[in-house]
């Protein structure tokens, strides 16, 4: 008869200890999909920030194309007036192309600070999802804890008894 009540018992603490098993589980599913969420994350942020990227090479290469014709179009303009006569056309060509430059360097450097603020928002966006995934793992860690030591503490109580 004691075999059979030791044996009940430790069946009762084996099915008791089952749900804490499944959550366990449940949070090691958790963390590996957090974890690859995070992966995921970073490789889009890489991917847009990339793009954006190529935009702004794509924009200052244009916009180099667009002064140069401005350039050539103030040149044609002042070789027909008087300014040539007068010295000025230098000044103003230097005035030009230093405003030009300008605008080419401002913007190229906008979208490469939107390319990195994007970059970065993503790393800070996966390392919160890693975090997260960590402490999923944690508390799976906690719950096979608890199963075991549920399992320890009743067949120690079927023992005892």
């Amino acid at each position: 008869m004691g075999f059979t009540t030791a044996l009940a018992a430790t069946a009762a603490t084996a099915a008791a200890v089952v749900p804490s098993l499944m959550q366990a589980r449940a949070y090691k599913n958790q963390s590996s999909a957090l974890q690859s969420t995070a992966n995921q994350q970073e490789s889009l942020a890489n991917q847009q920030a990339g793009a954006m990227i190529n935009t702004a090479s794509a924009n200052q290469q244009r916009a180099a194309r667009n002064a140069n014709a401005r350039m050539a179009s103030a040149r044609a303009d002042a070789a027909g007036s008087n300014l040539a006569a007068e010295g000025s056309v230098t000044v103003r060509e230097r005035d030009l192309a230093t405003r030009l430059q300008d605008e080419i360097t401002t913007n190229a450097n906008e979208l490469l600070a939107n390319a990195e603020n994007v970059r970065q928002q993503g790393y800070l966006n996966a390392w919160q999802t890693r975090q997260s995934a960590r402490q999923a793992q944690a508390q799976a860690m906690g719950s096979t804890a608890s199963a075991i030591g549920g399992l320890f503490s009743g067949v120690a109580a079927a023992l005892n008894s």
